[in-house]
């Protein structure tokens, strides 16, 4: 230790006296920087910490408040964070007594320290203030005389341009607290769990005690030794009256922490997003210095901590079926922010990819797509949700959609089709519609994942041919809800990069929007018309889902919500979505990896999930979607059709239709006709008599569907035959026999049997009436006849084949396609 004599006492008093002479106005303080940097902090929308990162020196350091006290030479803080009042007493009564009433030093401090130093023959006392320890930190040196002078000059100078309570926020989020333990906040979690504002008074003394020996906390005996230094503050605290007599026995008892707590580590996956924007190892880039402020997400801590339980305990059950991953994201459809972020099942799970982030991971959509091409082509004014629409065998091209239950209906409500999700209509609808239009759309609303063009996508777009992530699909859930507008999610509520920043930082891109028939408007592009997304959320509202009855059935008497499960081809992945006005759900199952999964479907394994999500998110009562009053207009339909009532429709009723939709087509099935008294011929002009006739109307459907319906059991109106001497007159009529398989122009492939012969191809009719014949024609070959059900097995060779069919009454259908054998 430094020995001190005469010369020593005589240059101290020389020091102090050129100080107070004002020696400080030649130095130059510079910006206050420290050389440790800030942890990352992420917290919630509410400041609570949801996890912090070590900085670039491997150490925990934390500001104490939201606003960093940084600022260059000449600038005071915008306003001083207000430090806990129990570490002002206790600090500043153990450090430095004197620290709201000097100038930077304590000239009696340093008149009494250089006496006892001298008295003990050795250096026992510093006289250091909290604003020279504060010089001290921001510029580490040896402690020798002329580095003592230069932090009292510079001790001089904080005190010049800085608050009280700033320099004392300075010292507190730099001063060291034992190990890699940098500032008080940092210390409060470490030690106790809790933020510095929080903190007992035995807390509080402890801590203050800490930075003044922090090397203690390397063992059990300097616990102790730092207990009795806390127990001889405490006495000091309750006899200068800032602790209460009664209150300091029991704070005398409180224990020493003798371990260190975890920093919490929520929403890691998010978390990991935004460190990234920082760079790894945030030193590496001055431009992505971690900013001394926390990062405050949109994420509501007590949501985030039970959505992730009931991710954890779904995830257990569904990985004895072998289906290890899911996701959650919960959004508040008011404020389009982000409430819950589950990546993963458990981000600690390395043995099924648990740090992939199931949130952002574009996968097959399955048939999410499905509700916005239905809500889309009623604004085209295609269908109102009681429409009949096709359900039959169909080839689009190349493409042979199948419904999941592998049968067909023949006819069903628009309604029915998306309740029960059928693929058939679907694709149908896709085509009619415009797959160049669908696919503008999507990019519109701001799906990213759209790699390919609308034309290599094909129609399987709307069945999960194309990929969308979990936070995609959200949005575009949340547009439904918001009344056909759509909008980019926010995960941080006030991002420093401007506009889309916040969807960066969860590795979203902004989304490429180019509509022409788009509009403006601060929630959002309006590219689905309030009516359609109304008369869409009413149908998903729907609870029947074929299989779930059981978890419904629990879910009985909670209020409402609009839900729409999917599941990818190769059953890799089950989804499930779900709004009401307050919240949009999105939950995700499957494996990681993408391998598919039998026992994976979405309505056993994703809805349940998302029901119990639901379940415990806060709620306003029952209360449902109310579109605006202007937003749907009554119109006269066809009661069994669902078209728009024509003239040939005796029994009509009215539903609400988007008041500026095209209208709905006139109902194209009910036909009046002139029929013989006892209804056994139809007649015309041309062969009726007087008095022997009379008008009728028929419900008439296409062959294909007629024939569908006939084979299902059910009874089907059909055209009787004209009189004879009017055989002509049905020539303008449509003809009753279609070709079902091949379509015009296609391509077939025949592959080989196992024994190496090509296969027979199957070639598929319909005929309106169930009595007909029809007669076969390939190439001008006769291949027999056919009533009831027609279809036709042959073998044919390569190159372009003509089908004819003809029935017993002369009418025809035609067919030309081209068949190529597999080598």
């Amino acid at each position: 230790m430094q020995r001190l004599n005469a010369r020593g006492l005589a240059l101290s008093l020389l020091w102090t006296l050129a100080l107070a002479a004002g020696l400080s106005a030649a130095v130059r303080v510079g910006e206050v920087r420290f050389p440790d940097e800030p942890s990352l902090v992420i917290t919630d929308r509410e400041g609570r910490l949801l996890t912090v990162y070590l900085n670039n020196r491997e150490q925990w350091c934390m500001p104490l408040a939201a606003e960093t006290a940084e600022r260059g030479e000449g600038t005071a803080p915008a306003r001083d964070s207000a430090v806990p009042e129990k570490l002002v007493r206790a600090v500043c009564l153990y450090e430095d007594k004197s620290f709201f009433h000097h100038s930077g030093i304590d000239p009696l401090a340093v008149m009494r320290a250089v006496t006892l130093n001298i008295r003990e023959g050795k250096r026992v006392s510093g006289a250091s203030t909290i604003t020279m320890q504060v010089a001290r930190l921001m510029r580490p040196k040896p402690r020798t005389m002329a580095n003592k002078v230069r932090e009292m000059l510079r001790a001089l100078r904080l005190e010049l341009v800085y608050t009280k309570e700033a320099i004392l926020r300075f010292y507190l989020d730099h001063a060291p607290y034992g190990g890699n333990i940098v500032g008080v906040q940092a210390a409060s979690y470490r030690y106790f769990g809790k933020p510095a504002g929080d903190l007992t008074w035995a807390e509080a003394a402890l801590l203050a005690v800490l930075p003044n020996e922090p090397s203690l906390t390397a063992t059990s005996a300097g616990w102790e030794e730092l207990r009795a230094k806390r127990n001889g503050l405490l006495h000091r605290l309750s006899s200068a009256g800032f602790l209460d007599h009664e209150a300091l026995p029991p704070a005398l008892r409180e224990p020493v922490p003798d371990t260190e707590k975890p920093f919490p580590h929520c929403a890691p996956h998010l978390a990991e997003q935004i460190r990234r924007r920082y760079g790894d190892a945030y030193g590496n880039s001055s431009r992505n210095r971690p900013p001394a402020a926390p990062v405050r997400t949109t994420l509501d801590l007590d949501l985030q901590r039970r959505v992730e339980e009931i991710v954890s305990f779904h995830s257990t059950v569904l990985s004895r079926m072998g289906i290890h991953n899911a996701a959650a994201l919960v959004v508040d459809n008011g404020s389009g922010e982000v409430r819950v972020y589950v990546g993963s099942q458990d981000f600690a799970d390395c043995a099924h990819g648990g740090q992939v982030d199931g949130v952002t991971s574009p996968r097959s959509t399955g048939s999410l797509l499905k509700p916005f091409l239905y809500a889309l082509a009623m604004d085209d004014g295609s269908f109102l949700p009681a429409t009949l629409i096709e359900d039959v065998p169909s080839q689009f091209g190349a493409f042979t959609p199948q419904n999941p239950d592998l049968g067909y209906q023949g006819l069903v409500t628009v309604r029915e089709a998306l309740v029960r999700s059928l693929n058939v209509p679907a694709a149908a609808v896709l085509q009619s519609y415009g797959l160049r239009r669908f696919h503008r759309f999507l990019e519109s609303a701001g799906i990213t994942s759209l790699f390919r063009t609308a034309q290599d996508y094909g129609l399987p777009l709307i069945l999960g041919g194309a990929e969308a992530s979990l936070l995609e699909l959200a949005m575009l859930y949340r547009g439904l809800a918001s009344g056909g507008f759509f909008a980019s999610l926010r995960l941080i509520p006030e991002d420093p990069e401007g506009p889309g920043g916040a969807a960066r930082a969860a590795g979203e891109r902004p989304a490429a929007i180019d509509s022409a028939d788009a509009l403006e408007s601060g929630r959002g592009r309006a590219l689905i018309s309030p009516g359609a997304s109304a008369l869409i959320l009413e149908i998903l509202k729907d609870v029947r889902r074929p299989g779930v009855e059981y978890y419904w059935e629990s879910y009985a008497g909670s209020p409402p919500l609009a839900w729409k499960t999917g599941t990818s081809y190769g059953q890799k992945d089950g989804w499930a979505l779900g709004v009401n006005p307050q919240w949009t759900i999105g939950v995700w199952v499957g494996n990681f990896t993408g391998q598919g999964n039998p026992n994976l479907r979405s309505a056993r394994c994703a809805g349940p999930l998302l029901f119990d999500v639901f379940r415990i998110l806060p709620k306003e009562g029952d209360a449902w979607f109310t579109p605006p009053p202007d937003a749907l207009t009554p119109v006269r339909l066809c009661r069994e059709t669902g078209y728009r009532a024509g003239p040939s429709c005796a029994d009509t009723t009215y539903a609400l239709a988007p008041v500026n939709a095209r209208p709905v087509p006139v109902c194209p099935y009910h036909r009046s006709i002139y029929v013989t008294r006892d209804e056994s011929y139809r007649v015309n002009s041309l062969c009726w008599e007087p008095g022997d006739y009379k008008k009728v109307t028929r419900l008439i459907y296409p062959p294909q569907v007629a024939q569908l319906l006939r084979e299902r059991g059910q009874r089907v109106d059909e055209l009787p035959p004209f009189k004879p001497g009017c055989a002509g007159a049905d020539r303008t009529a449509p003809a009753p026999v279609r070709i079902v398989y091949p379509q015009e122009g296609a391509l077939v492939w025949i592959p080989r049997d196992l024994d190496g012969a090509y296969q027979k191809v199957t070639l598929r009719a319909a005929h309106a009436d169930s009595g007909s014949t029809v007669y076969w024609y390939v190439d001008s070959v006769y291949h027999g006849e056919t009533r009831q059900t027609h279809s036709r097995s042959l073998l044919l060779e390569k190159g372009w084949h003509t089908l004819v069919l003809v029935d017993e009454r002369g009418f025809e259908a035609r067919r030309r396609f081209f068949v190529t054998l597999r080598e």
